[in-house]
């Protein structure tokens, strides 16, 4: 059995109907560890003090001793959990695929084979193996298969935990702020953790988030868009070098550099259409709950003609295919890049 929503895999663990077996993965790590550490707690006291309780962190696991585990009978309990993170399945030879196999569907009816997948890349289509091991736990147990969570479904969470811990923000902050420090989830919990406590129960605002959250890569990337579009030369470069710094990856800058004018080309040609606001996020509904990059590039927009955008974007991709072609300085030409988009979004003044 597979089950690949949240709702599906809550209602799971509540039934307390347990597989003998279960493979925990997804895009999203925070969600993966949650739901496999639920999983355990449901079915046995996971403190440490339990001696129904079998946890394994290693990519050296020997599989002997998941076996052994799984092989001992439960202390006053129903069953023994057996906890594997990160077991290296993609090294194992085929012989060893089998076995896995063949035990699978033969553990004790008293225990449990967690294996939770991490910190590990679970890509069936680069390597079969993993499809192998799906397949085969699909058959005897059960696999969560965890996708990332939508902006809307994390914004709509903020605004709940925000509300636990006595303070409040409203749904469109709750979006900026992850639009500003990413939506990685581990990321994204611990800086809104700091901010709450930093709001002392009063309303989390947009000025607030600027003052007190750490940037993503995006986000700075974009704010250094904005001090192009604005022609503040200075604040480019403080960006860029703050950036390069970092070892942000080039490609990655000039990435969302790109996006960035993208947006801007987006909101240019709505306006020529005098397309409505509502009509534009109809139109590219990858923006549904992103609504403040549409407000940016719409005030972008606005400034440029249509053929700088154009010419803006082509620099762009100059510059992207300068970085993936040759094997010159890396920092000199992100910094050609932002000289040249100065000048052009500045009029060539």
């Amino acid at each position: 059995m597979i089950l690949n929503d949240e709702q599906s895999i809550k209602k799971h663990i509540k039934d307390g109907k347990f597989s003998s077996l279960y493979f925990v993965y997804g895009d999203e790590s925070y969600l993966s560890v949650f739901y496999a550490n639920s999983l355990a707690s449901a079915i046995t006291d996971t403190s440490g003090m339990s001696f129904n309780y079998y946890y394994f962190d290693s990519e050296t696991v020997n599989f002997d001793s998941v076996y052994e585990a799984c092989e001992t009978l439960p202390v006053m309990s129903d069953r023994v959990c057996v906890f594997v993170k990160d077991f290296n399945f993609v090294k194992a030879t085929a012989d060893e695929l089998k076995q896995y196999q063949d035990y699978f569907s033969n553990i004790p009816d008293t225990t449990t084979l967690i294996f939770l997948m991490s910190s590990t890349e679970v890509d069936v289509k680069q390597n079969p193996k993993w499809k192998t091991i799906i397949d085969a736990v699909n058959k005897s147990g059960t696999v969560f298969s965890l996708a990332k969570r939508s902006d809307n479904a994390v914004a709509d969470l903020l605004v709940r935990s925000a509300g636990k811990r006595g303070s409040s923000i409203t749904k469109e902050n709750a979006e900026y702020f992850i639009s500003v420090v990413g939506n990685e989830m581990n990321i994204l919990l611990n800086e809104f953790d700091k901010i709450c406590a930093y709001s002392f129960g009063k309303e989390i605002t947009k000025e607030l988030i600027d003052e007190i959250a750490v940037k993503s890569v995006e986000a700075s990337v974009f704010d250094l868009t904005t001090a192009i579009n604005s022609h503040k030369s200075d604040r480019a470069f403080e960006i860029l070098s703050q950036l390069i710094k970092e070892k942000t990856e080039p490609t990655m800058i000039i990435g969302t550099i790109a996006f960035g004018y993208v947006d801007i080309y987006r909101a240019k040609a709505a306006q020529a259409q005098r397309t409505g606001y509502s009509e534009y996020l109809k139109a590219f509904a990858g923006y549904k709950g992103k609504s403040f990059r549409l407000e940016k590039a719409a005030r972008s927009a606005e400034k440029l003609t249509m053929a700088q955008i154009k010419e803006l974007l082509d620099a762009v991709s100059e510059a992207d295919i300068r970085i993936k072609s040759f094997s010159s300085d890396n920092n000199i030409i992100l910094e050609e890049l932002v000289a040249k988009l100065l000048y052009i979004a500045g009029g060539k003044k």
